[in-house]
């Protein structure tokens, strides 16, 4: 089950991330992660995140990924990448929270502006990646920019369809 809008707009703060949060990204993206930290060190850690996206939500507020002007998509791209390295960052890195889940959590947050990085909607939106010999996308998080590029001109030219729509339609293409 995904993160919802009575969630999230239930909260005392509207982005005030908590492990809460984490769990209902687990649970969406299959549950196969395990937070391995102290809850009062991940907690200290998700202010950060939190931070991050009070400052995406003041740039951005509501708005949808389609109506973006160039500069507002080159900005949202480069938001998406710094807030998936705080995943790596020392001071910020949660050990079971990876820059998938991550992605997750800003999709949730703003789910009209941002897709999920995933390695299944990665092959659906024909956009070429290295494999591990698990099956696994090597370094994964370097193609956020452009998985989010793919989104954007794709709701440009089928302004009908939402995010969620062109998420759902490339996860489940076969995958190659």
């Amino acid at each position: 089950m995904p993160i919802n809008i009575d969630y999230i707009s239930n909260k005392n703060g509207e982005f005030d991330l908590t492990l809460i949060d984490l769990l209902f990204v687990k649970n969406f993206k299959g549950g196969n992660a395990t937070i391995n930290e102290k809850a009062s060190i991940v907690n200290a850690k998700l202010k950060a995140y939190s931070n991050f996206l009070v400052g995406i939500n003041r740039e951005f507020g509501k708005k949808q990924l389609r109506d973006l002007t160039t500069e507002q998509l080159e900005s949202i791209k480069t938001h998406a990448k710094t807030f998936l390295s705080l995943t790596t960052d020392e001071n910020t890195s949660i050990d079971g929270l990876k820059s998938s889940y991550a992605s997750a959590l800003l999709h949730f947050y703003f789910p009209n502006l941002i897709p999920i990085l995933d390695r299944r909607v990665l092959n659906g939106a024909k956009i070429s990646v290295e494999k591990n010999s698990q099956g696994q996308v090597i370094d994964i998080q370097k193609h956020y920019p452009e998985l989010i590029d793919k989104f954007y001109k794709y709701l440009k030219v089928y302004p009908e369809k939402s995010l969620r729509d062109y998420d759902k339609e490339c996860f489940i293409k076969s995958i190659k």
